[in-house]
């Protein structure tokens, strides 16, 4: 079955999210929503991904839900996700 939200990243959105993880002062869960992203955007499985992050798979199927539709990096300042 094909993944129905699918996400795709720039290399700036890539950046912004990788020093948003680097700068480590950001709300763990936004953190951790980029450490997701950053894994979905490389084409890493959602099992795999809960794996490496030990979390929850529908955890990661929400945060590809919820980012794909709205997209355009409103991360982290409107992640009330």
């Amino acid at each position: 079955m094909t993944k129905k939200y699918i996400v795709e990243l720039t290399q700036q959105e890539k950046a912004d999210l990788q020093a948003l993880i680097r700068k480590g002062k950001g709300a763990a869960r936004t953190i951790r929503r980029s450490h997701i992203l950053l894994l979905a955007s490389d084409g890493k499985a959602d099992a795999l991904i809960a794996e490496t992050l030990h979390i929850g798979v529908r955890t990661v199927e929400r945060t590809r839900q919820k980012f794909v539709p709205t997209h355009r990096l409103r991360i982290p300042q409107e992640w009330n996700l």
